[in-house]
């Protein structure tokens, strides 16, 4: 999961942006400065934002609600954020540590493999909880990844490295679930996402 990272050099942090409560669509600044800095990801779900979609602003850990800043904004799909478990998960480490924010802490820690997240080490309870607190695994969510994986096995057989490169280069839609993507076909799309 590529973007759930947290920069301090963030734009958010220098315009001071905040989310207002009632404010509805005045949050849109917000919404659409985390979407830019995610890519135009979900950063729950990794799904491409398309047009049609609903982005909002989700506040991760929902006990600092409304009083909270950029470190606890993420743009997600309403999908991903109606399926979080705030209740079962309330107070747990991971919300001390945000380990997740820091990209090499992440990767170090949670892996993908055959269709699923999981833990690096299979003690890490911090690290299993976060993938079940944010739905990595969900049945649906699972579903969808593999659907889309196997559309692209389709769509990539015969092709070479570059031909695939150069897929995602004209159909940025196409990168949803990016990391399963990269591990999946073997390649770096970090390129395209500048």
């Amino acid at each position: 999961m590529k973007f759930l990272t947290k920069r301090a050099d963030s734009s958010i942090l220098a315009q001071n942006l905040t989310y207002k409560k009632g404010q509805g669509g005045n949050n849109e600044k917000l919404r659409d400065a985390l979407l830019s800095e995610q890519k135009n990801f979900c950063a729950y779900s990794e799904r491409y934002i398309k047009n049609t979609d609903s982005p909002e602003v989700e506040h991760f850990n929902a006990e600092k609600k409304y009083a909270d800043d950029y470190y606890n904004y993420y743009t997600v799909i309403r999908w991903a954020n109606q399926s979080k478990e705030d209740e079962k998960y309330k107070g747990n480490s991971f919300f001390t540590s945000l380990f997740f924010q820091d990209k090499v802490q992440f990767d170090a820690r949670i892996a993908y493999s055959e269709g699923e997240y999981f833990p690096v080490q299979d003690n890490d309870t911090e690290a299993d909880d976060l993938i079940r607190f944010l739905g990595f695994n969900k049945y649906e969510l699972y579903l969808d990844r593999q659907s889309h994986l196997d559309r692209l096995r389709f769509i990539f057989d015969g092709k070479t490295q570059e031909e695939k490169l150069q897929y995602f280069r004209t159909h940025k839609d196409e990168l949803s679930f990016i990391t399963a993507i990269e591990i999946e076909f073997d390649l770096d799309l970090s390129s395209l996402l500048q």
